[in-house]
């Protein structure tokens, strides 16, 4: 082949690929989007996390019921290296706020309530806040239920999500399936999401990371609330430092949630 024609047939091939877009067929199978997803998101070495809880949760040691609006939980999560910084807010509960930093097994706590004093604890590798850390384990919790009896998994509308767009899916399981798999826990997850829980799914349509997940909760020993999670700033990097030595006592009842 002719050298001179080689860049000019490179050049050719890139200008027909921006005409064309990506090449890369939309999907269209909700359970493909899903584990598409999952895949992806294994693949993520940190990201950005926004929890936030709206509506009333019942607390019958309190009396009554819990005003749940800009209760949030926010932070980065360096995955790769087992670290974390987050902020939580729950603005009803005496205007509770704070930090946490997670460093390994190592967790810091510092609240309103408790002064400008950090508390440091630790905790085990099967610990929630620790499996927490590796969204991997908590999606793939998912992934289980996509082949059960009784899950539906709906394709919906693509929407908007940021400057991108998004597959949405809807996830619905029954609440006996979670019962099944919470068998021989304290709490029957049936108690809290009534006959059924529906997750609905945003997934980014270029690169298939989970972007929101949301549902809403309502039972009567719950209440009725809504809970979205938030995530962004994929792969980018995380700085996390300890806090100095002189602010930090040992002990305490380790993070709060």
């Amino acid at each position: 082949m002719h050298r001179r024609f080689v860049p000019a047939l490179a050049a050719a091939t890139l200008l027909l690929a921006a005409c064309g877009g990506s090449g890369t067929p939309a999907l269209t199978d909700p359970k493909e989007i899903v584990t598409q997803g999952l895949e992806a998101m294994g693949e993520v070495n940190s990201v950005h996390i926004v929890l936030s809880l709206d509506g009333t949760a019942t607390i019958p040691d309190l009396g009554g019921e819990l005003n749940l609006a800009g209760t949030e939980l926010s932070g980065d999560l360096d995955i790769d290296n087992e670290e974390a910084h987050l902020e939580f807010a729950v603005p009803s509960m005496f205007g509770l706020a704070g930090e946490v930093i997670q460093i390994g097994q190592d967790s810091y706590l510092k609240t309103s309530l408790t002064g400008e004093t950090w508390q440091h604890s630790t905790v085990d590798a099967d610990d929630p806040v620790a499996g927490a850390m590796d969204p991997t384990e908590q999606l793939d919790k998912v992934r289980e239920f996509l082949d059960e009896d009784g899950v539906e998994v709906e394709k919906l509308d693509d929407a908007e999500c940021g400057d991108s767009t998004c597959y949405a899916v809807r996830l619905t399981i029954p609440a006996e399936l979670l019962s099944d798999a919470a068998e021989g826990q304290e709490m029957d997850p049936a108690d809290f999401v009534g006959e059924e829980l529906v997750l609905d799914l945003l997934f980014d349509k270029e690169d298939g990371w989970l972007t929101q997940a949301s549902t809403r909760l309502a039972a009567e020993d719950l209440g009725d609330l809504t809970l979205t999670v938030t995530l962004s700033d994929f792969n980018e990097s995380v700085d996390v430092e300890a806090p100095p030595a002189d602010e930090v006592t040992e002990g305490g009842e380790g993070l709060p949630f």
